[in-house]
């Protein structure tokens, strides 16, 4: 497991900036929550419209929810402490649990660390399997439904832009790319091996989630003979059958299904085994004792370990197909620090780029004020034959005579504060080389005056 580096802002006056203190992300996603959670708050696109109108009707306008079949994640620009309990009591209500069973589940990343967790949402560094294409298009699809009701504002929106330019560069520069390729060559390499054409196959997906749907896609993509996908939830189903096609099939006839099924891909992850030595021995009892491929895309196992003692059942996890494609611990590790590296480069990027952005107003007023003082110039001296000299001078004069009366009081009034002022004028005028020599009485020492 990679640990996470962490973020430091390379300028100490970032942390001090309000904005980014108001953004945070409350949410769940499949490595906190639990399959009940999972499969009751992971919305499809009726219900995510209702949310999202919802929040439009309670008037926000700096939120963005990113819900995938793995993830349910508001994203706030103007986070307040009150919202907290707002959203974790809309979470609880979407999913008919209890908020105190939703906070356990939950997370809240606020500053920083929900300005990295966005970025790491889009550059498919917090997903189940890390790399995976389909999270970038699920990002845009959600920040563009947020946005078009109005739901979002311009800081929101560079930050979801930032994190999709981020995404880009850590599937260009980094190998983060090819883990979901080398997994689903593997199972296509595995699945060839054990039952040859796959044309001839049938495959069943059981329950959901972005890795069983990732290797769904891939087995259709090779063509398959049949595709049946079920989910304790219909409506599931029926969702995952609009994106992949195939048939959805109710899940009292699960087992009834594996008997006609080459391959099956479990994705749900209750904690329960869904396929037991027993089940798959009367499968393939029926099968005449034709092999069943089985893969177990989860964490917790749905799939015993003791179905591999079977003769004709051949049970992958994610580890093994990982084993299969040879790829080694430290090739990942260097693949994730180098995704994470990009990460940090871009998000320093974008910080220091919003908070320059925060100047802007300040030196166009400044801009104006020097402006008024150069008309006011060749005004007075329209009359003095175009002297150049003289206005020149004169200009001088003016733009200099606030700064002066401000360095002469400060010297007086607070000698420490003074020294500050006077490096920060070297500063901003690119001075390198300023008199050490210089006091209270060489404030004075060349008094400007107008000509």
């Amino acid at each position: 497991m990679i640990s996470v580096p962490p973020f430091i802002p390379e300028h100490p006056f970032i942390e001090q900036s309000e904005q980014f203190d108001k953004l945070a992300v409350i949410g769940v996603s499949a490595r906190t929550a639990g399959r009940r959670l999972r499969d009751s708050l992971f919305v499809e696109e009726p219900e995510y419209d209702k949310v999202l109108a919802g929040l439009k009707k309670r008037g926000e306008k700096s939120v963005i929810l990113i819900a995938t079949c793995e993830r349910f994640d508001f994203v706030l620009g103007d986070h307040k402490s009150k919202d907290t309990d707002y959203y974790l009591s809309l979470m609880a209500s979407e999913a008919k649990m209890t908020v105190d069973e939703i906070r356990k589940q939950s997370y809240i990343h606020t500053g920083f660390n929900a300005l990295r967790h966005v970025f790491a949402i889009s550059s498919s560094l917090d997903s189940v399997v890390v790399g995976e294409p389909q999270i970038l298009g699920q990002v845009k699809d959600c920040h563009r439904q947020s946005r078009s009701i109005g739901l979002t504002d311009g800081f929101l929106d560079d930050v979801i832009q930032a994190s999709l330019v981020a995404a880009k560069r850590v599937r260009t520069e980094t190998t983060i790319a090819q883990q979901p390729i080398t997994l689903t060559s593997s199972a296509l390499q595995v699945a060839r091996g054990i039952h040859g054409d796959l044309s001839r196959c049938s495959v069943l997906l059981v329950g959901g989630g972005e890795v069983g749907e990732l290797l769904c896609g891939e087995f259709n993509s090779v063509g398959i003979r049949a595709l049946r996908i079920s989910h304790p939830r219909g409506e599931r189903s029926k969702t995952a059958v609009f994106r992949l096609g195939g048939e959805a099939s109710p899940w009292s006839e699960i087992h009834d299904l594996a008997i006609d099924s080459d391959i099956i891909l479990s994705s749900l992850g209750g904690g329960e085994k869904i396929f037991t030595k027993e089940i798959i021995g009367r499968c393939l009892k029926q099968r005449k004792r034709k092999p069943i491929f089985i893969i177990d895309t989860t964490g917790s196992r749905d799939v015993a370990v003791e179905v591999n003692e079977l003769d004709g059942a051949f049970s992958y996890n994610l580890e093994d197909l990982e084993n299969v494609a040879k790829q080694g611990k430290k090739h990942r590790e260097n693949a994730m620090m180098a995704a994470w590296k990009v990460l940090g480069q871009e998000m320093q990027s974008f910080i220091r780029n919003k908070i320059e952005r925060q100047a802007a107003p300040t030196i166009s007023i400044v801009r104006k004020h020097f402006e008024a003082l150069r008309q006011q110039v060749l005004t007075e001296c329209a009359g003095n034959d175009g002297d150049v000299d003289a206005a020149t001078r004169l200009l001088i004069n003016r733009l200099l005579h606030n700064p002066q009366v401000v360095l002469k009081e400060t010297a007086r009034e607070d000698p420490e504060a003074h020294l500050v002022l006077e490096e920060t004028l070297c500063r901003l005028f690119r001075i390198e080389s300023f008199p050490t020599n210089l006091g209270n009485d060489a404030v004075g020492s060349d008094e400007v005056k107008e000509d």
